[in-house]
């Protein structure tokens, strides 16, 4: 496995920052990273993708997603039905979303374009990009604690009794103020990687991470004397019409989790070799890992809390919690290596989930600032800002608003899947991507394709209920609070819904004015990678069209070559 060069000399520095090619300059609407991918650059395969789901899965969130199942009334077997089922939906949509990216290899912001408009997406791209820039710091911060671990582990008490300088205001101890920097400067050389050459450390998490979950899970259950799920039963266990909803509030807490990765799926996929790399085989990846994970979690907190009598949910409160009742070089050695491959699970999460989607946000949004490089640096940068530690301590209300991010993304996501799919059967032309010309293919009406708006929007609705009645339970009918229980199928069926039939109504056009193609057949623009007989290759160098323009006569509104 090759490992990627990390720029430090000054030239190769500036080659990683600039938004240009050698040849090329960027624009209002395209540079190097928002281009079509070049065949170069396409380097992932099926196993890339995979390796990115099962070292991503292995996380301190997906193994501690069996608190919340637990605390809303269902047993152990309830919950991992409910973890099933909500990774079925997960893989199903991921596979769809993936599509796009690998047919066409344009991320995400550019794929909106031709969903929402070309001036639209940018409030789509601004939603994704602000949630990922709070998780960097959420991530980097569960990422210090099991930092901390490993810390613990080699430096002992000098480590664990550092004294503390800080004031109880200030929310966080100096040893794990200390613990949060250090990680945060071990993610930066790996921000300054292009997504296309990060695969080697999905390929490394994806072996490592595994081993250090199933590691601590044998040793729970070895010293535990098995999985004692009764010991995990609610103090509420959901009964008759109650376990339906629970269930259903289940599935939904699962499919919270993954939310924000489904939507990343372009990002990747745009990498793809082939269109097959964003096959069945990641979807596969996608449903085993996660459903592992959960077990995992389940079980090695089950085995342990009889003896511990308490359950440890957090994986570096479970790993400290071994520590201080077997303190001793077998339990340091132990520990040791497992927060490792722990730490470097969110390190991946943080890179694949949180920073390149970021990257490629900013960049959609400030193509002649920004490169997705640059996009990394800078989120890694802003995320000190948003104070992790506070936010988790202090700010209950805003996590439950950023908890809610399910009744926002996954309308995008249905939509997104209905426009490509159904709507425009898989054609979309590329050159028009970067033409923001009144009368051009995905200009709509001022840039604003309204149907797919309003039916966000309209979606989206159906969950606002439900939110408030997550702040004040008592202001809203028990029926608000089941709908937000079921918040991303309720909307994200309504979006697609909605969505499907004002396109039945009202048809788009999906063929450029002036071409003589057959948008009937399913992906057809697709074999000649969006371009039509007569187009030309677009590359970077943009003339400036401004909003509502034609492009000037006889020439394109973006550097062009002969198509061969």
């Amino acid at each position: 496995m090759q490992l990627p060069k990390f720029p430090h000399t000054k030239n190769e520095w500036k080659a990683a920052l600039s938004t240009n090619s050698s040849k090329e300059k960027s624009s209002q609407w395209i540079n190097k990273d928002l281009a079509p991918t070049p065949k170069a650059a396409r380097t992932w395969s099926w196993i890339s993708l995979s390796s990115y789901w099962w070292g991503n899965a292995f996380n301190a969130s997906q193994w501690s997603n069996g608190a919340s199942l637990i605390s809303v009334g269902l047993n152990w077997w309830q919950a991992l039905i409910s973890c099933m089922l909500a990774n079925l939906i997960s893989s199903s949509v991921a596979l769809a979303l993936g599509r796009p990216g690998a047919r066409y290899h344009i991320g995400y912001p550019v794929l909106a374009r031709s969903v929402f408009g070309m001036y639209g997406q940018f409030f789509f791209v601004w939603v994704r990009a602000v949630v990922a820039i709070i998780w960097f710091g959420v991530q980097s911060y569960f990422g210090s604690q099991l930092l901390g671990v490993l810390l613990r582990c080699i430096f002992g008490n000098s480590w664990w009794h550092m004294a503390n300088h800080l004031p109880e205001s200030a929310g966080i101890s100096s040893r794990d103020l200390l613990a949060f920097f250090l990680f945060w400067m071990i993610e930066i050389p790996f921000l300054t990687v292009h997504p296309s050459k990060i695969k080697f450390l999905f390929a490394a998490e994806s072996i490592i991470c595994p081993l250090a979950c199933i590691g601590v899970f044998a040793w729970c259950v070895h010293y535990g004397g098995g999985i004692r799920v009764e010991t995990l039963a609610s103090t509420t266990p959901a009964t008759a019409g109650g376990l339906g909803w629970a269930m259903m509030n289940g599935i939904n807490s699962c499919l919270g989790v993954t939310s924000a990765l489904l939507v990343n799926q372009p990002d990747l996929t745009r990498y793809t070799r082939r269109p097959k790399d964003a096959g069945w085989r990641q979807a596969s990846s996608i449903f085993a890992s996660k459903t592992l994970i959960f077990f995992f979690g389940i079980g090695a907190t089950a085995a342990v809390q009889g003896k511990f009598g308490e359950a440890y949910w957090n994986q570096w409160d479970l790993l400290n919690a071994i520590l201080d009742r077997f303190w001793g070089p077998a339990a340091r050695a132990g520990c040791f290596f497992a927060s490792f491959g722990f730490s470097l699970s969110i390190l991946g999460v943080n890179i694949g989930c949180n920073a390149i989607p970021f990257g490629a946000d900013v960049t959609g949004l400030q193509p002649k600032i920004f490169t997705i490089v640059r996009g990394q640096l800078f989120c890694g940068l802003v995320s000190l800002a948003i104070v992790p530690w506070k936010l988790l301590t202090d700010g209950s209300a805003f996590l439950t608003f950023l908890g809610s991010y399910n009744i926002f993304i996954s309308p995008i996501c249905g939509i997104i899947i209905i426009d490509y799919f159904f709507i425009k059967r898989g054609n979309i032309h590329t050159p028009s991507l970067f033409t923001p010309a009144r009368g051009t293919l995905y200009y709509y009406i001022k840039g604003w394709n309204l149907k797919a708006v309003g039916c966000w929007v309209s979606a989206a609705l159906f969950g606002i209920p439900g939110l408030v009645g997550a702040y004040h339970p008592s202001a809203v009918a028990k029926a608000a609070n089941h709908m937000y229980q079921m918040g991303w199928i309720l909307c994200f069926a309504v979006s697609a819904t909605f969505y499907f039939v004002i396109n039945l109504v009202l048809p788009p056009q999906v063929i450029p004015s002036g071409y003589d193609a057959n948008a009937k057949h399913f992906e057809g623009f697709a074999e000649t990678e969006g371009y039509l007989e007569g187009d030309a290759l677009v590359e970077f160098q943009a003339l400036e069209v401004q909003d509502g323009e034609e492009p000037a006569s006889g020439s394109n509104s973006f550097k062009v070559e002969e198509k061969v």
